[in-house]
């Protein structure tokens, strides 16, 4: 499996709950292992790992395989992931696990600029809108009050700096 292309990266890595994803079966197809390999390399850092690291990037569902049967699988996050292929060595494992960092971070960039729901982006774009509005109002009341006290203050400068000016002496 190529996993060099960005394009690719959609087969491997998915979007779920707002969260970057890959599964044990991904991995296992990926790097040419058995499944149930794969799960009991997830079950051994789950009993050698911190709890909090466990829940936070591991988690037990249930797929359907082609038989129809429901089967155990983990989802992992990509410290999860990181983490289990850590320990895989292989020169195939090795340009596997820089494609799969590639393939996080190309979803994480995917989520950080399509994040928001259409919604949330149209709320966005009124609050900017009611702000520039506001500013532009404001700018022409200023602007309003500037032409009025524009010629007071100028003759006012005027009487200031004429009474300023240092007068010399004329030397004949």
């Amino acid at each position: 499996m190529q996993l060099a292309n960005p394009e690719n990266f959609k087969q491997f890595v998915q979007n779920k709950d707002s969260k970057t994803i890959t599964t044990s079966e991904t991995v296992a197809k990926v790097f040419g292992k058995y499944h149930k390999h794969v799960m009991r390399d997830i079950r051994e850092i789950l009993e050698a790992g911190d709890d909090e690291f466990n829940r936070t990037n591991f988690g037990l569902v249930e797929y359907i395989d082609k038989k129809g049967e429901k089967r155990p699988m983990f989802e992992m996050t990509k410290d999860g992931f990181l983490l289990l292929v850590m320990g895989y060595k292989t020169k195939k494992a090795m340009a596997i696990k820089i494609a799969y960092i590639k393939a996080f971070n190309f979803m994480q960039e995917q989520l950080a600029q399509n994040g928001m729901t259409l919604l949330e982006q149209y709320y966005q774009a009124l609050g900017e809108h009611k702000a520039e509005k506001q500013f532009a109002s404001l700018c022409g009341k200023g602007l309003n009050q500037w032409k009025d006290k524009k010629p007071y203050l100028e003759a006012t400068l005027k009487v200031f700096e004429d009474k300023l000016q240092v007068e010399l002496p004329l030397l004949n």
